[in-house]
C-alpha cells in the first residue's frame, strides 16, 4: 500500500509517500547452494506466475506496462547500442555487439511468433527468497556468504514487481537462466532443470526453443552495458557495480565459448530426462 500523506513537522506541514509493506519470511538465493531440485522449482514458478498475470490479473491501468522503451525489455536489446560508447574496448564489448546484431536478425523478427503476457522479468538472485523445509531449529541459514543447506528448499516470496511489462514468456525463461548461471556451481547445465520445470506450466514452440541461447546473452548483455552507465552516473557505487559485472562477465564468456550446439544439448537434453 502507497499513500502520499502530510504530516506536522514543528510549524510546517510536509507532504510524504508512506508505503507499507508485507513482509516475506526467507532469504535471497544469492545466500544458498542451489541444486537442481530448487532450480526446477523456480522455472516451474515463474511459468506459474507468468500464466496467472497472463490469464487472471486485471487492472484498470494494466495497459501502462506496455514500456515500448523499455531498456530492460528483452524485446528492446537493440536499445542497448546507444550505450555501446560507455563500454571499454575488449573481447566483452565485441560480444555484447554481436548478441545486439544477431538479436536483430534473428529474433527481433520473430517476436510476433512467440506466446505474449505479462512477465515477472526480474527473477535475480537476490529477488527471489528460499528458506530449508526443515524447522529453523534443524536447518540454519547464515545471512552472509555462501550456505550449503542438508534439506530441500523451498520457494518462500518473489520481490520487486518493478520491471513487470508485456513480453514474450521465453524471455522470462531466459532472463531466469540468465541469473541462475551466475550462482550455481554448473553454470551451463543448470539451465535445462529450469526449462523442464518451465515447460511443465509453458511449453514452448520450437522457434521459442531455438532463441533461448540468444535470449540468454540478451540479458547478459543489459546487465553488463547498464551497470556501466549505472557506474558513470553514480561512481560512488563503483565498487559494487564493477563485482556485478565481474562475475556476469566471466559466466557470459563461458557461455559464448562453449557455443550454442554444446550448450542447447546439455540443455535439452537434461530437460528431457525429466520427462524419462
Amino acid at each position: 500500500i502507497m499513500s502520499l500523506e502530510t504530516i506536522k513537522q514543528g510549524s510546517d506541514y510536509k507532504q510524504f509517500m508512506i508505503r507499507l509493506l508485507t513482509y516475506l519470511p526467507g532469504v535471497p538465493m544469492a545466500k544458498f547452494t542451489l541444486d537442481h531440485q530448487i532450480c526446477y522449482k523456480l522455472g516451474r514458478t515463474i511459468a506459474q506466475m507468468d500464466k496467472k498475470l497472463h490469464e487472471e490479473f486485471y487492472h484498470p491501468t494494466v495497459k501502462s506496462l506496455h514500456r515500448d522503451g523499455f531498456m530492460w525489455s528483452l524485446s528492446n536489446t537493440h536499445l542497448l547500442e546507444r550505450h555501446l560508447h560507455e563500454m571499454e574496448e575488449g573481447e566483452l564489448l565485441s560480444i555484447i555487439e554481436q548478441v545486439i546484431q544477431q538479436f536483430k536478425e534473428k529474433i527481433h523478427p520473430k517476436l510476433d511468433k512467440f506466446h505474449k503476457g505479462l512477465i515477472y522479468g526480474d527473477c535475480n538472485e537476490y529477488n527471489i527468497l528460499l528458506e530449508p523445509l526443515d524447522s529453523p531449529t534443524e536447518q540454519r541459514v547464515e545471512r552472509t556468504g555462501k550456505s550449503f543447506p542438508r534439506s530441500a528448499l523451498r520457494i518462500s516470496g518473489i520481490l520487486d514487481f518493478g520491471d513487470m511489462s508485456f513480453g514474450c514468456f521465453v524471455q522470462d525463461l531466459a532472463i531466469t537462466i540468465m541469473y541462475l548461471t551466475i550462482v550455481s556451481q554448473d553454470p551451463v547445465g543448470v539451465g535445462g532443470h529450469v526449462i523442464a520445470g518451465f515447460e511443465s506450466v509453458i511449453p514452448l514452440t520450437e522457434e521459442e526453443r531455438d532463441s533461448i541461447y540468444l535470449l540468454v546473452f540478451c540479458r547478459f548483455s543489459q546487465s553488463m552495458v547498464m551497470a556501466r552507465h549505472s557506474m558513470l552516473l553514480d561512481p560512488d557505487n563503483e565498487e559494487y557495480l564493477n563485482i556485478s559485472m565481474k562475475v556476469g562477465s566471466e559466466r557470459l564468456h563461458q557461455l559464448w565459448q562453449a557455443g550454442k550446439e554444446a550448450v542447447e544439448k546439455v540443455w535439452f537434453d537434461t530437460a528431457k530426462s525429466y520427462l524419462q
